[in-house]
């Protein structure tokens, strides 16, 4: 243990690293994995997508074959702070239930299996459509 830098373990910061695996380079048995799956002509990625767009795969095996796959290719949000969760929204009060209701039928019409299409969309950035808001709010 190194004790000159405030009882923590590894080296100081600021000094190179020596030694061990060089960046990026696969262990053992990650190497000998992958060698095997190219040998047997296997790609899981290529299989899973094909499993996923298979229309007789079930919706929720689906987006589990999804989400695995998001999961390594997308980076992983960091924490929020927590401590006032559930508080109050972003602008300081809380959604009613029919503002809560209002909004959950406004995103399943947007992002739904049957979304609006793109004119739609831009009228309702230009305010010209009813998008949700919040009541007390000046609607243009």
């Amino acid at each position: 243990m190194n004790t000159t830098s405030g009882g923590q373990r590894g080296r100081p910061p600021g000094l190179p690293k020596t030694g061990g695996r060089s960046r990026g380079t696969p262990n053992r048995s990650t190497a000998a994995l992958q060698e095997k799956l190219a040998t047997l002509g296997c790609d899981p990625v290529a299989e899973l997508v094909g499993i996923a767009k298979n229309p007789g795969t079930e919706i929720g095996f689906k987006v589990s074959v999804y989400a695995l796959l998001l999961r390594h290719t997308v980076p992983t949000p960091k924490p929020i702070d927590d401590s006032n969760v559930g508080d109050a929204t972003t602008n300081g009060s809380m959604m009613t239930p029919e503002e809560a209701l209002r909004w959950a039928r406004y995103v399943i019409e947007r992002f739904g299996p049957n979304p609006a299409p793109q004119g739609e969309m831009a009228r309702q950035a230009d305010g010209k459509t009813d998008l949700p808001h919040k009541e007390g709010e000046d609607e243009d």
